[in-house]
């Protein structure tokens, strides 16, 4: 496995790749107690630059929390789902912001 993917244990899904920004985010919720699963969306390269400025929004999702992570020509989606919620967004926006990161709060989505 090379060190932009991952997969097993709280990974699932056949998509394992991952941008630098994301990988960061998906390795801080992987080390979460709370953290049951993390499931890694597509991701969206040649994006206009944003002079490395690199960003996580995170937002609850309903089920879990969504984590929308921008890298400097990249932007890449992050699904997680936890026993406890509140927990696992305290737990990502410290580690993202201990990182480096930009974080901000994105208002809840409901899913139907």
């Amino acid at each position: 496995m090379s060190k932009d993917s991952r997969s097993g244990g709280k990974f699932s899904g056949t998509h394992t790749t991952l941008i630098p920004a994301a990988r960061i985010v998906a390795d801080i919720a992987s080390e979460c107690p709370s953290v049951d699963n993390i499931s890694l969306g597509f991701i969206q390269a040649g994006l206009k630059s944003v002079n490395g400025r690199r960003h996580v929004k995170i937002t609850d999702n309903g089920g879990g929390v969504l984590l929308s992570v921008r890298d400097n020509t990249s932007f890449q989606e992050i699904r997680v789902y936890a026993s406890n919620i509140q927990v696992a967004k305290l737990a990502i926006a410290k580690g993202s912001r201990n990182a480096g990161l930009g974080i901000s709060f994105g208002r809840r989505q409901n899913t139907v």
